[in-house]
């Protein structure tokens, strides 16, 4: 017989007693622990705001000396220009009128004014012009400056001056030297309520936080309140009584000592209607600008930074949480060891929701990489479009060239003819092209009054040259005024691509291709479509063909990218996909019905508007009494090499350059050499625009032709800004170049 030795009751009471006193005293040191991590955080959170409030003061210093290093650089190119030198020197009012007024057109976004002061210390041109009285207070202002650029010659930034309450400016002086003798001096006067909107305004600092400039003085040159501007501390307490000015004080005393750094302190936010004391962290940095410096501060609200250490105080507290949970259900384990079957059935349930969270995961992730696709063809289709169309410019501008010297009746002409027909089919896809990466983009050219039926007109007109004797074309107008707003080049698009798959679908049965054009009532639209533009009446444009129809699955697909129903090389299958994405664009809508064997309509709804379009004639005949001298500048130079040979042909002298830095050089030493400047846009070192807004500061008259891939917003805001005075877009022919001279010539 075994017998079984059992433990004695004293020692399990004596475990049970270890084990309980184990337990809260595990507690105890989780909970140090824990606090220990959320302090470390909320220190960790505290200090990265604080750097991170420091680059931002930092980044606005730079970008604010930047912006003034920018300033002097241009002016110092204006005083530089012979031109000008000449006219201060004989006194020439007229051009130092035109002068002072084209670099302030140039420059009116950065600059307040620009003057002319002579060697006697006068201020004699002005632009824009100022009355007698504000002339005598301005002249007050800088009187001393004036004596020091006289007595110095040299160039300097004069400290901030208060014109009137909360407006404060700063005046650049250049001296102007003619072969080396001083002519006397020009003034650039910056807006500085301008540049904090232009640099500062937009930069968001948390919540309620903003970005404030000082002088050396303490007092605001900047401040999103213009009545602190111009206020120094002792003015505000004067302003504000009643207030606690003691964390500010020793703020200004260590932004007036120190270079940079950061601080808490209770301050108020001005501009709100009741002044409550508010705890806020500030950090600053100087930006030194002539012989002073300026305080750059970013402030912002200590809420801001106490939600993210909210945030890690709640995460702690789960941390903590979890492990308390995970010990409970550890003793818990040990001391129910016959709950293992219900654990079992929670870890089977918890997995069946993972596994359910991960397949939505992952549907998420196909629809995101479904976005990112078409975003990416948007991208590279512009790229290798832009590429295709630096080939195609010497191919068709060398095919025009041949065309204008062979005889037609010669065969090897047939051959030409077939290239530059090829070439021009080729620029109408890259077209196409380059309208699917803008839509990708979002760029989509300025609006403007259109007559659809002028439009339809048109694309009929080029549809007809190539419709097949089986196949009739009619338009039906049911409507007197059908104008919509929107981009002529598009809705122009859409008709001819609608039209075009209308004649495909009937190229080889033939039968009738039908455009409709009528105006229908909102009401009615909103029996289709329920979100629509609320207009009074729509537009609606239908084409239709008595083709061979689509089947259900087809309609599914067509507007889908690259989806085409034609053989390979036939299609590009964007053509829907465009059409549709143009009317998007519009505030618009298509429609299609069709059914195998009964043809399709395509019925496009656009917004009406009241507007008329204006019609406007251009001379096309490029006749010159005499020859014209052109700078042709591009950095490829078999594109350059076909554009100087397509001009010659029209007698023009060009001279070239590959280089846009080089170009700039060349046009600096003769800048009334040339009539025009003709550039490419996608150039390295300088780009085209870039190009043509330092020749117009050099030559504020001379003309500019920008030569470009497709036109993005930023071109048409030059040419308003009349920095370029015309743009083309690639590829261009001999003849295109020599209408767009003539016409710019002309103007």
């Amino acid at each position: 017989m075994r017998f079984q030795r059992e433990i004695p009751f004293h020692y399990r009471s004596h475990f049970s007693f270890i084990t309980m006193l184990a337990l809260p005293i595990s507690f105890l040191v989780l909970l140090w622990m824990a606090y220990g991590s959320y302090m470390d955080g909320e220190r960790t959170v505290i200090e990265q705001q604080q750097q991170q409030l420091l680059t931002i003061a930092k980044l606005n210093s730079t970008s604010i000396e930047s912006f003034f290093d920018e300033q002097m650089h241009t002016l110092q190119i204006l005083a530089g220009n012979r031109q000008i030198s000449l006219a201060i020197a004989n006194k020439n009012e007229t051009v130092i009128d035109e002068s002072l007024s084209a670099y302030y057109t140039a420059k009116k976004d950065s600059i307040y004014r620009i003057s002319q002061v002579n060697l006697e210390g006068r201020v004699v041109h002005t632009f824009p012009k100022r009355n007698r009285t504000d002339a005598m207070k301005a002249y007050e202002l800088i009187k001393d400056d004036i004596q020091r650029v006289l007595r110095e010659k040299k160039p300097f930034i004069a400290s901030a001056k208060l014109e009137k309450q909360g407006h404060y400016i700063v005046h650049l002086f250049q001296p102007v030297y003619l072969d080396g003798k001083f002519q006397g001096a020009l003034i650039s006067v910056v807006n500085l309520n301008a540049v904090y909107e232009e640099l500062l305004k937009p930069i968001r600092v948390g919540t309620k936080g903003y970005i404030h400039v000082k002088d050396q003085q303490g007092y605001y040159l900047m401040h999103p309140s213009e009545e602190n501007i111009g206020l120094s501390l002792s003015a505000m307490k004067a302003k504000y009584p009643g207030l606690d000015y003691r964390d500010l004080e020793k703020l200004f005393k260590m932004q007036l000592t120190q270079e940079q750094g950061s601080a808490f302190y209770h301050s108020y936010w001005w501009g709100d209607e009741s002044y409550t004391k508010t705890k806020k962290i500030e950090a600053f940095s100087r930006v030194h600008l002539g012989d002073s410096f300026w305080v750059v501060a970013a402030a912002m609200n200590y809420d801001d930074v106490r939600e993210p250490i909210a945030q890690n105080r709640i995460k702690t507290i789960e941390i903590f949480s979890m492990i308390v949970l995970t010990l409970a259900c550890a003793v818990y384990i040990i001391m129910r060891t016959k709950k293992n079957k219900e654990a079992l059935e929670y870890e089977t349930r918890y997995l069946r929701e993972l596994n359910n969270k991960n397949e939505l995961l992952r549907k998420k992730d196909l629809q995101l990489q479904h976005s990112q696709k078409l975003q990416l063809i948007g991208t590279l289709s512009g790229e290798i479009a832009h590429d295709f169309n630096n080939f195609l410019t010497p191919i068709r501008g060398y095919a025009e060239i041949m065309l204008s010297s062979i005889d037609p009746t010669e065969e090897i002409y047939d051959y030409v003819s077939e290239i530059y027909d090829a070439s021009e089919k080729a620029r109408v896809i890259i077209e196409e092209i380059l309208l699917l990466s803008r839509l990708e983009s979002g760029k989509v050219k300025k609006n403007a009054p259109v007559k659809v039926e002028e439009q339809v007109e048109e694309a009929l007109g080029l549809i007809k040259s190539f419709l097949s004797p089986k196949v009739s074309a009619v338009f039906n107008k049911r409507v007197d005024s059908a104008v919509i707003f929107a981009n002529k080049v598009q809705i122009h698009q859409v008709i001819m691509n609608l039209c075009n798959n209308a004649y495909q679908a009937m190229k080889t049965a033939g039968g009738e291709l039908k455009i409709i054009l009528d105006a229908i009532p909102l009401q009615e639209v909103k029996k289709i479509r329920e979100n629509v533009l609320e207009v009074s009446d729509y537009v609606t444009l239908s084409v239709s063909d008595t083709g061979r129809g689509m089947s259900d699955d087809t309609l599914q697909k067509i507007f889908d990218p690259f989806f085409t129903t034609k053989p390979a090389g036939e299609g590009t299958g964007l053509g829907l996909y465009i059409v549709q994405s143009i009317l998007e664009k519009h505030q618009g809508f298509i429609t299609v019905d069709s059914e195998l064997g009964r043809g399709s309509v395509f019925t496009v709804y656009l917004p009406k508007t009241e507007f008329v379009a204006k019609e406007t004639e251009i001379n096309m005949n490029p006749v010159f009494t005499e020859q014209k001298r052109i700078l042709l500048v591009d950095d490829k130079q078999r594109v350059l090499k076909a554009m100087r040979r397509g001009l010659e042909a029209y007698s023009f002298h060009v001279e070239t350059e590959s280089d846009s830095v080089e170009a700039l050089q060349r046009f600096e030493k003769s800048p009334n050499h040339y009539d025009l400047v003709i550039t490419d846009q996608a150039m390295p070192y300088l780009t085209g625009t870039e190009l043509a807004e330092r020749i117009k500061v050099i030559n504020p008259s001379m003309k500019i032709i920008l030569i470009t891939g497709y036109v993005e917003d930023h071109v048409v805001a030059y040419k308003e800004r009349l920095i370029i005075d015309e743009y083309m877009c690639k590829p261009v022919a001999g003849s295109d170049m020599a209408q767009m001279i003539y016409k710019v010539l002309q103007s």
